[in-house]
């Protein structure tokens, strides 16, 4: 948590009085200074030194939260105060301590530092969190207790047997048989067989890429039965990837999938025309390796693209230049670019980009193959059905329009930020097609939770997605049945897929739900939920950590918790098994965890639970 702390001076406005006139002044003090109600100045590339509420910030400024959530997607923020419900951790005019500014300027009040932030109170959480024991030292317990028993039993037995054996016996030789007896019941090599036994394990663990940090962790995985796992970066690839291309040919809209249809050559004159779009409007770039960098999402929408036109895409960018932009923003939800045609002197292409209700809403015509024809209510339907089947399916959808602009000067200067101050047309686009876009689930999965389910350990998705999101993917890799879904009734159906603003309402007070912390409502509600839930979607690292308890306490089972972000600590540690990611996960969540696993599969985990339970067996 140390090393997340900002070192370098902060920009800070404070008002003097000299005078008798009150001023504003900039000073740079160092991070352990700050104090509640202190303004302070951030920009790209800065890290928060304390959770702030923004008052002003740049459009499409973007901090990163991995540090703190895990999560690879930059979020944007904004000066807009959230609505009633939304909690702190969600809020878009809200940084926290120990993130980074990615793009842009901001100016922020400080309403809490240190042992206050967000990031303190997980940390308090963490050390307020009493150790979960293994199933290893409880049944070793059990077992010691028993030889005790057994012992002493032994040693008694042998004192009668030898003070009334018919041969008499010197006093000193009546204790030391009874000794004899009593000693010899304790098992000498115990400690050194289970050692051995566990770091046998380990060894063969570790081939299959798991570093066993706790080494009692290992038997202990091998008697989990609930498996809470989180979602991105671990059942699915935690990057994005276009999945399904929507556009308009012989009349009617089609929905294609990209790994089939943007492969080059390309016949398809709509399909290519959405590539080429695709390319035009895309704000990545090529790192010095030569690989794309930038938001996922638009490297993704760059990589499918690049996919139609090879290397002739840098060239194809170079005939057509961007001369004009207007950056995506929250409020609009587009971004446009304008682009010279290389090949027509006068000419210029623009290209929009954005949520799919705001494009659609701007176009009037329809791209069909190489001609347009009017974008009419049927054909506004038959667009409307793919977006909708394909958000229904956990997509992220972009709309793509095009407009020529004809006649103007080779150095027209284009302007304005919004449609009422351009001083060009904003109307009478050509709707060109829709791309989809998923984080995938990763090879594997779907086999690998079925070989959980056989082996009689259910697994549970905890994710801070999307409540549609996370079941679409749920349901793609057979965590969620759809046909048992269907036929489930109503009551229980929604404690399947239970949302963080359900959970707010039936918090326990304390750590758990142990000496009367529910009501019996709020009994009720969690009995259920642990019977039926599969998957929590819009959760807290709060909620991660009493959804972990609920199943130990009020399930009954022995739970395995995977995370990667520092929010995921207390769960991990409240946890039975903590397992953290090796190569996307924070050293917090590694440190919190008694396993890591090297290559971030959730494979490894399901290879590890059959080791666990080879070296329960053996033990």
């Amino acid at each position: 948590l140390q090393s997340m702390q900002r070192t370098e001076l902060v920009c800070v406005h404070r008002t003097t009085s000299r005078g008798g006139q009150r001023e504003v002044r900039e000073q740079w003090l160092e991070p352990s200074d700050l104090v509640p109600g202190e303004l302070v100045e951030l920009e790209a590339g800065d890290k928060i030194p304390a959770d702030v509420r923004i008052v002003y910030c740049t459009k499409g400024t973007e901090v990163d939260n991995a540090a703190l959530t895990g999560e690879s997607l930059p979020e944007a923020r904004t000066v807009e105060v959230e609505g009633d419900g939304v909690a702190v951790h969600e809020a878009h005019n809200v940084c926290f301590f120990g993130t980074t500014v990615l793009k842009g300027k901001m100016k922020g009040l400080v309403f809490a530092t240190g042992d206050d932030t967000f990031l303190g109170q997980i940390n308090e959480t963490m050390m307020q969190c009493a150790r979960t024991r293994s199933t290893l030292e409880t049944q070793i317990e059990h077992f010691v207790h028993v030889i005790a028993y057994v012992a002493i039993a032994v040693g008694v037995l042998s004192l009668v047997a030898n003070s009334i054996s018919p041969v008499e016996r010197p006093i000193d030789l009546i204790l030391e048989n009874a000794a004899t007896a009593f000693f010899a019941q304790v098992p000498e090599g115990l400690l050194p067989t289970v050692t051995i036994s566990l770091m046998c394990a380990s060894t063969r663990m570790v081939k299959r890429k798991v570093l066993v940090r706790k080494i009692d962790a290992i038997e202990t995985l091998g008697c989990v039965s609930v498996l809470c796992s989180d979602k991105t970066g671990t059942l699915t690839s935690g990057c994005m990837t276009a999945t399904d291309i929507v556009t308009h040919a012989d009349g009617f809209a089609t929905c294609r999938c990209t790994e089939n249809e943007w492969a080059a050559p390309v016949q398809n004159a709509s399909v290519l025309s959405l590539a080429q779009c695709g390319i035009l409007n895309n704000s990545s770039k090529p790192n010095r390796e030569g690989v794309m960098a930038g938001s996922p999402t638009e490297v993704a929408i760059m990589e499918a693209c690049t996919r139609v036109f090879g290397d002739d895409r840098m060239q194809y960018q170079e005939q057509n230049p961007q001369v004009f932009e207007i950056p995506f923003n929250s409020e609009t939800k587009w971004m446009l670019t304008i682009h010279a045609d290389g090949l027509q002197p006068g000419a210029f292409r623009m290209v929009l980009k954005g949520a799919p209700e705001r494009v659609l809403a701007m176009c009037t015509l329809v791209l069909n193959e190489s001609s347009t024809v009017e974008l009419s209510d049927l054909r506004r339907g038959e667009i409307n059905t793919h977006l909708h089947k394909l958000m229904s399916g956990g997509r992220r959808v972009l709309c793509f329009a095009e407009m020529r602009l004809d006649g103007y000067a080779d150095d027209f200067v284009f302007e304005g930020s919004s449609p009422e101050k351009c001083n060009f047309p904003m109307e009478g686009f050509t709707w060109v097609g829709l791309i989809g876009l998923e984080d995938p689930p990763k090879e594997g999965v779907k086999d690998a939770i079925a070989v959980l389910d056989d082996a009689s350990c259910k697994t549970v998705m905890v994710t801070g997605d999307h409540p549609t999101t996370a079941q679409a993917i749920a349901t793609r890799i057979g965590i969620l049945k759809e046909d048992e879904l269907a036929n489930l009734p109503e009551e229980i159906r929604e404690h399947t897929v239970v949302t963080g603003s359900q959970l707010a309402n039936y918090l326990p007070e304390g750590d758990g739900f142990e000496n009367n912390a529910c009501n019996e409502e709020q009994m009720e509600f969690w009995r259920k939920t642990v019977k039926h839930a599969r998957v929590f979607a819009r959760v807290s690292p709060v909620h991660k950590r009493v959804i972990v308890r609920a199943y130990q306490q009020i399930g009954g089972a022995v739970v395995a918790m995977t995370g990667d972000g520092v929010n995921d600590a207390p769960a991990l540690k409240a946890a039975e098994v903590g397992v953290a990611m090796g190569i996307r996960g924070t050293e917090v969540a590694k440190e919190a965890a008694d396993i890591v696993l090297l290559d971030d599969k959730f494979t490894s985990v399901v290879e590890a639970m059959g080791q666990g339970r080879l070296c329960s067996e053996n033990l």
